[in-house]
């Protein structure tokens, strides 16, 4: 409990100068999150973010900046979400350094960074959500996961999709009552805010105007984002959310826990559905608390030195790609190191197990 209060402080403290000195994005989001914080409902809203009143509906009520108040909400989400991925890599099986190191990365990630930049949105808030419900799903409190979540959705949608990932899971090790229970809690969890969408439609003129994640038919949002972006950035983009943890992921998924191995083939459904309705490099960061750990898996028997050198160009990396400062040379050559490093250190671990089984036999 100490350190993680030392860890909390110290991660708000290093998130507060970041999100201080990050470029003012002119969001397009800021006034309809301010308008619905200040009236909800809002009648007549037309955006798919109309019922995503929860974090505008407290914030738009405290005082202070409207700026101010919504990056100390991202500062504070970042560093308990930094605990708490720790806490769930730790309770999934990996060791406690490890769970360190899942603890910073998560801090430092593109995701983290980028809603020091844009913090008009509930990102910071499901960004939290993932490991905090995937715990009380590992101890076995499902009621409060459910509970939480069905508070939770009126945030964003993806606040269901840690209870939908854990039931597949649980199917997956052949726990079928758990499995079952833990899917009667997603559906209920879903069907609420369904209920409220459709209510809010019937009642108050609710509509998604001509947002485009909802022409599932026609590709959905990621059809127009392609069409922004091309494929050469789409690339980019995709590459950039998780860089040099795309390295190490696959090389910690056969070193990970069973429960991490479940959890990394359940998020494939809710990632795919989540890329094709939302910006697509935002919604992968949502599963960045299976994403990490997995991925520190691979750092395993890597010299500590080496390991927190790659945790700090991961770091610098997105203070570069999430925050948007730094130059980007800088920005750079901290991705190419920590490539490098992530490259060393699946190459010590194949190798080691080579050795391993050479002298076994």
């Amino acid at each position: 409990m100490k350190r993680g209060i030392v860890q909390f402080v110290a991660v708000a403290a290093i998130s507060s100068v970041i999100a201080a000195a990050a470029p003012h994005l002119a969001s397009d989001d800021r006034g309809l999150y301010e308008d619905l914080g200040r009236q909800i409902p809002l009648p007549d809203c037309w955006n798919l973010a109309c019922v995503r009143v929860l974090v505008a509906g407290v914030l738009e009520h405290m005082p202070g900046p409207s700026e101010l108040r919504w990056k100390t909400y991202a500062v504070v989400m970042n560093a308990a979400t930094s605990v708490a991925v720790g806490r769930f890599a730790v309770l999934a099986g990996l060791s406690e350094k490890s769970g360190l190191l899942a603890s910073w990365i998560a801090a430092f990630g593109f995701g983290s960074l980028y809603t020091l930049f844009d913090p008009y949105t509930s990102d910071a808030l499901m960004y939290l959500m993932g490991p905090v419900l995937s715990i009380l799903l590992l101890q076995g409190q499902r009621v409060r996961a459910a509970s939480l979540a069905a508070v939770a959705v009126f945030a964003k949608e993806f606040a269901a999709a840690p209870l939908w990932m854990f039931a597949m899971a649980s199917a997956l090790a052949r726990r079928w009552e758990e499995a079952m229970r833990t899917l009667l809690a997603a559906t209920t969890v879903t069907l609420v805010w369904f209920a409220t969408l459709t209510f809010l439609m019937a009642f108050y003129n609710y509509s998604f105007g001509e947002n485009k994640s909802i022409d599932l038919a026609h590709g959905g949002y990621i059809a127009l984002w392609l069409s922004n972006v091309g494929a050469a950035g789409a690339l980019k983009y995709l590459f950039v959310t998780f860089s040099a943890l795309f390295v190490l992921f696959p090389a910690g998924l056969p070193r990970s826990p069973d429960v991490l191995q479940r959890m990394a083939i359940a998020s494939l459904p809710a990632a795919m559905v989540f890329v094709y309705v939302q910006q697509p490099e935002r919604a992968l960061w949502n599963f960045h608390f299976v994403v990490i750990p997995v991925a520190v898996a691979a750092l395993e028997g890597f010299p500590d030195w080496a390991a927190w050198l790659f945790v700090a160009c991961f770091g610098i990396t997105n203070v570069r790609f999430g925050a948007q400062l730094l130059t980007a040379t800088i920005g750079r050559v901290a991705l190419v190191m920590s490539l490098l490093l992530a490259g060393a250190a699946v190459a010590r671990g194949y190798l080691s197990r080579s050795s391993g089984e050479w002298r076994e036999a």
